[in-house]
């Protein structure tokens, strides 16, 4: 079963209940927009389920909500932010904003972000860079051994999720934007999965003991989660533990100072400073363009480019609301009543087509 809710509504109350969690207004309102803009783009791991998520870590002290990022260094186009563990969404604002800034100065510009606490979509910040007209390239760990991936071959936790997002300009100031966990499914898709009563699909986890499972609930009772394509993500997902961890400063398997994090690095190129005879965006358009004119194969009904469920998601949840298990909408309300936030106005009921993302 599902509840429905409109976006600026959700995002409203979202924002509250940050802000009765002694998070400064200006902070609950930008966390908020961006769980509710991943909602609309049907990304529901990644949107208001994490609401209670945040609130708990506020409670333990892993997020410091009122902390703000800061540059901790910078040389020439390489620029390192450190966050102090404050809400990740607005540390990776930040660092996307400077890439962009530095990389108009100097073409290209590599930014990471260190003692962060989970920066939500990492498709949200590429594609920030994207729509600066740039190529946005990012890269995201999760601490090492403090995921829920076991390496190729291993059946012992390890790894975390460890995305990978890809973004570029494209006509219309649209993007084509990229963006994966290096596991076969992300952590967020377990928790919704479970909070829907819903199994995952073969081949994606191992229970405690070892043997392939489809429930959702084995990973909290000590299972694994597996690395997509086998030896070739679990290679991918080590270099994403090295490459964003190490170069945001932070050293998990030495530094006392390292208790855990979702470590980021972004790239920002500006396609003029190569090529100023290109037209990149065009181009890009181009080549869109051939891949919707392939055919589909048995089974399909077109070709599909990467962002196209998304918008179809944005569009249709725009005008008709976002569809939230009971048990994330009950998660919700019951943090409204512990902090005193007003719970919104019930909504009309939703018309059979909305589609769950």
């Amino acid at each position: 079963m599902t509840f429905t809710i409109k976006a600026q509504p959700l995002q409203s109350f979202a924002r509250e209940i940050f802000a009765a969690a002694a998070t400064p207004d200006d902070i609950a309102a930008c966390v908020a927009e961006s769980l509710v803009t991943t909602n609309l783009m049907g990304h529901d791991s990644h949107g208001v389920l994490r609401v209670k998520q945040y609130v708990s870590m506020i409670r333990r002290g892993m997020i410091k909500p009122s902390e703000r990022p800061r540059v901790r260094k910078r040389v020439g186009a390489v620029a390192m932010v450190t966050l102090a563990y404050g809400f990740g969404q607005i540390g990776a604002r930040f660092a996307a904003e400077m890439a962009i800034e530095m990389a108009r100065e100097h073409g290209i510009a590599a930014v990471s972000l260190g003692q962060t606490t989970h920066v939500g979509r990492l498709g949200e910040w590429t594609g920030m860079i994207a729509a600066g007209g740039m190529i946005g390239i990012g890269f995201a760990g999760g601490g090492f051994s403090h995921g829920f991936v076991a390496p190729y071959g291993g059946r012992e936790r390890l790894f975390s999720t460890n995305p990978m997002s890809f973004a570029v300009p494209c006509g219309d100031e649209e993007t084509l934007l990229l963006d994966f966990a290096t596991s076969g499914v992300a952590h967020g898709k377990v928790m919704l999965a479970q909070s829907k009563g819903e199994p995952l699909p073969q081949g994606m986890m191992l229970d405690k003991a070892g043997r392939p499972t489809t429930e959702a609930a084995d990973l909290d009772a000590g299972g694994v989660l597996l690395p997509m394509g086998l030896h070739k993500g679990s290679g991918l997902s080590l270099m994403m533990e090295i490459i964003p961890n190490l170069l945001a400063g932070d050293r998990p398997m030495s530094s006392p100072e390292f208790h855990y994090g979702n470590p980021m690095l972004l790239l920002a190129l500006l396609p003029e400073a190569f090529d100023e005879a290109t037209d990149f965006a065009a181009h890009v358009e181009a080549l869109k363009t051939r891949v919707k004119a392939v055919k589909p194969a048995a089974g399909f009904e077109e070709a599909l480019l990467p962002g196209e469920p998304e918008a179809r998601s944005y569009a249709e949840r725009v005008k008709y609301g976002i569809p939230l298990p009971d048990q994330v909408w009950a998660d919700l309300c019951g943090l409204a009543d512990e902090l005193g936030v007003k719970l919104p106005a019930p909504p009309p009921a939703p018309p059979q087509s909305i589609a769950e993302g």
